[in-house]
């Protein structure tokens, strides 16, 4: 899986193959058949593990953050030392994401819609996020996630970019919420504080 790895981030995981990456790890490339059916399926593996990891991570490290902390210094700073600890891993990921279709970008697309319900979770949880409809700032947290990931391509390019590009996404991070916050003030509200529809001209 590490040998492949490092092959897709040099050449793109379509260009793969298995006697390729099986002289690369060393390894005669039917030991390949005893852990995976296909290329593809060793792919959505590499994707999976590496999924998880960073979940976990990112969770682990916004739960150290102290109520009306903002997390930009933290949680994106820890996110880019991780992209920079697993460069293959994570260029292979941005890339698949505008692979062709196939389970691999799939399986990427998924990992980045679960990044988000964590984001919203774990924020939500602090107090830090405006007492706004849920599927709004979902949407709202989708787009911040996509512009991280983004921003975490160009500190890999970029290293010494790190200060300006954690200014640029806390930035981010405040225009949508006050945006969000500001909709939520503008909007009309039916007795017992529900939300009445917006006239119509």
């Amino acid at each position: 899986m590490e040998a492949a790895t490092r092959l897709a981030a040099r050449q793109g995981a379509t260009s793969l193959v298995l006697r390729e990456i099986a002289r690369e790890a060393g390894l005669n490339h039917n030991t390949f058949y005893r852990h995976f059916a296909d290329l593809e399926t060793m792919m959505e593996a590499i994707v999976e593990a590496f999924g998880d990891q960073l979940r976990q991570g990112l969770s682990d490290v916004r739960a150290t953050l102290r109520p009306g902390e903002v997390p930009t210094q933290k949680v994106i700073g820890w996110l880019f030392d991780f992209a920079r600890s697993h460069r293959d891993v994570f260029i292979v990921a941005m890339r698949e994401r505008f692979g062709p279709p196939g389970p691999v970008r799939d399986s990427v697309h998924a990992l980045l819609e679960q990044l988000t319900h964590d984001t919203q979770r774990d924020l939500t949880m602090i107090g830090f996020l405006p007492d706004v409809d849920p599927q709004y700032m979902r949407r709202l947290l989708e787009v911040s996630v996509n512009e991280v990931f983004r921003h975490c391509i160009e500190y890999l390019e970029a290293p010494h970019r790190r200060k300006e590009l954690l200014a640029t996404t806390q930035e981010l991070l405040e225009t949508l919420l006050a945006g969000a916050a500001a909709r939520e003030a503008k909007a009309p509200r039916r007795r017992g504080g529900g939300k009445t529809p917006r006239s119509e001209h």
